[in-house]
């Protein structure tokens, strides 16, 4: 095997080293922190939640607050993909946008993760549209311990949903590029670098969000073409 062969393989794996401990160190808590995550809804009726487009109407999340969220946690890398910011009570039974109501759960905990919970979320649904279950139990139930509210609801073991909820379309699509503070710089999230104010593709990639560029080196982020401009 040649040298540089030699040297790019032991960089590989030098980088697999580094990044597989980033990974395990995250939290990927199954329940929230009740401190932290007690649940909140809106003043919203049954004929409101049972309202076609009712969640997506009300969905209003910004990446700032999310990031928050994540720092609240203490989660300091978060790919896309492997979390989302989810709604403790959920959108379409009543839940609010508020921080209170908001943490991040993983999609690559076994066997209870995100969209197991989106099941259980669908299912409350259906019984209070249907009249079968009370809105405030239903609320009281997922804020509690959703695990608990899945196995009395849904059944005893647990089964992912078989397609992408509208919560996880809405963390998987690109974040909407918002005004820059000054000094930001524009981080792009898919490519792990970052570009300075000036440069063409700052604020333009597909999958992006403002930081300062003390925050972006932190996380691991990069200027892009070493220098981000």
């Amino acid at each position: 095997m040649k040298t540089s062969a030699v040297r790019g393989f032991l960089l590989l794996l030098t980088t697999l080293a580094l990044a597989l401990p980033l990974r395990a160190q995250q939290p990927e808590p199954i329940l929230p922190d009740p401190k932290l995550t007690p649940g909140d809804a809106f003043d919203a009726t049954v004929e409101d939640i049972c309202t076609p487009g009712y969640a997506k109407k009300v969905r209003n999340v910004p990446q700032a607050v999310k990031e928050q969220v994540y720092r609240e946690y203490g989660i300091t890398a978060h790919p896309h993909g492997s979390y989302e910011v989810d709604h403790l009570i959920s959108l379409e039974l009543g839940g609010s946008n508020s921080i209170k109501n908001l943490w991040p759960e993983s999609y690559r905990t076994s066997p209870w993760n995100a969209r197991v919970k989106d099941r259980l979320e669908n299912k409350l649904h259906e019984l209070v549209c249907s009249g079968r279950l009370d809105l405030k139990t239903a609320q009281q139930a997922i804020a509690s311990n959703w695990i608990e509210a899945y196995k009395k609801y849904v059944g005893p073991q647990p089964k992912a949903l078989g397609r992408p909820s509208e919560d996880e379309r809405a963390e998987m699509a690109p974040a909407a590029a918002t005004p820059a503070a000054a000094g930001q710089v524009w981080v792009n999230t898919r490519s792990g670098k970052y570009w300075r104010p000036g440069s063409r593709y700052y604020g333009k990639t597909k999958q992006g969000k403002f930081m300062t560029e003390e925050e972006a080196q932190k996380q691991g982020f990069q200027p892009a073409r070493g220098t981000g401009e």
